[in-house]
């Protein structure tokens, strides 16, 4: 039972198969906050080569507003309209950076967390949401805790940061009142950016830590059971019962293939009872003697009694035994290190075979 009860236990890493389905599912690591800090980088280092502009500009339109504010007389809704594009196109330029760097920078995050990602699974309606039990158990469970927990983290350390912010410039917040107004805008650009700065920087290493909790939580969740593995291993593999019946197959028509060809063989070089080969050489057909067939024990054995069937000469050589056995395949030609020796071989059966008026096979 125990053994069992191990074999559904999902205590195995996802393999690479899983791995890849539950990715077209859209099942990959998030770290929620890491996008609204990306966007917050971005404007971070835009900021330095727009934001001495920006404050220009805006302090240019401020002065023109208050300017306007001081006339007795109402403005018409085509000046109104005619201000607030004036507005716009002063703004667009330093806007329009800053926009741009944040897009990079939050499409940047997105992409270094999932990669590119498409998912059309994502878009399909999942009317299980709808049903209240399910939504009260997600509520009620350990990731809607940890959510809440990152959040009060999170909010945590901002409100911390805000706070001792404020504290360590109480005494400058309190003389704003005395400052005109590019001293205005040029102190809460320059303390602004120091706050946002942080706050990107504490938001950093929160969005790391959550990736990081949200990998470790989907590579849970992508666990498997033994018995899962060995399923998906069969499908990929195949069935081993089944393979193997296969590879005996396979093997068994082979060497059906290769005692067939032992009667044509010129010579069976032997060990002299362990490993039998069978040379056959054609000068017009080949460039070099071949080795036709091989075994060891009985199929050895079968080689030479083949070869006694059909007159084929057993030369008894240990050393030149051993190595067609273990240097040379099945159809593979010897090699040139093997010519002299062979050839002599080869010389003295069809020697041999001269003698006796058989001459050469066919």
């Amino acid at each position: 039972m125990a053994e069992a009860r191990d074999g559904f236990e999902r205590s195995e890493e996802a393999t690479p198969k899983r791995q890849e389905e539950a990715r077209k599912r859209g099942q990959v690591a998030r770290a929620r906050v890491l996008l609204p800090t990306a966007a917050l980088l971005g404007a971070v280092l835009v900021l330095p080569f727009v934001g001495t502009q920006l404050t220009r500009d805006l302090m240019r339109l401020f002065q023109g507003y208050f300017a306007l504010a001081g006339e007795s007389r109402e403005l018409s809704s085509e000046e109104l309209f005619s201000l607030t594009l004036e507005s716009g196109w002063v703004l667009l330029p330093a806007l329009a950076m800053l926009f741009s760097g944040v897009v990079v920078m939050e499409v940047s995050g997105g992409l270094l967390q999932t990669g590119f990602l498409w998912s059309l699974e994502l878009l399909q309606p999942d009317f299980s949401r709808l049903n209240p039990v399910n939504g009260l158990r997600r509520l009620a469970s350990l990731e809607a805790f940890a959510e809440v927990g990152k959040a009060i983290l999170e909010i945590g350390c901002l409100g911390t940061l805000a706070v001792f912010f404020f504290w360590m410039n109480l005494p400058s917040l309190t003389a704003l009142s005395s400052l005109g107004v590019e001293d205005l805008f040029l102190f809460g650009g320059r303390e602004g950016l120091w706050l946002l700065k942080t706050g990107v920087s504490v938001m950093a290493v929160l969005a790391l830590l959550d990736y990081l909790f949200q990998r470790w939580r989907t590579q849970v969740q992508l666990r498997m059971s033994r018995q899962e593995v060995k399923e998906e291993m069969k499908e990929q593999e195949g069935d081993p019962l089944l393979k193997g019946r296969l590879r005996t197959l396979r093997q068994k028509m082979a060497r059906q293939r290769m005692m067939a060809e032992v009667p044509k063989a010129d010579v069976i070089i032997t060990n002299p009872t362990r490993l039998a080969v069978a040379l056959r050489y054609r000068p017009d057909e080949m460039a070099a003697p071949r080795v036709i067939a091989k075994g060891a024990g009985f199929i050895a054995q079968r080689i030479r009694e083949i070869a006694r069937e059909n007159s084929i000469p057993l030369m008894e050589n240990k050393p030149l035994a051993r190595l067609l056995f273990h240097q040379v395949e099945v159809e593979r030609e010897i090699p040139e290190s093997l010519y002299r020796v062979v050839a002599e071989v080869l010389a003295y059966v069809f020697r041999l075979r001269q003698e006796r008026g058989l001459g050469a096979r066919s």
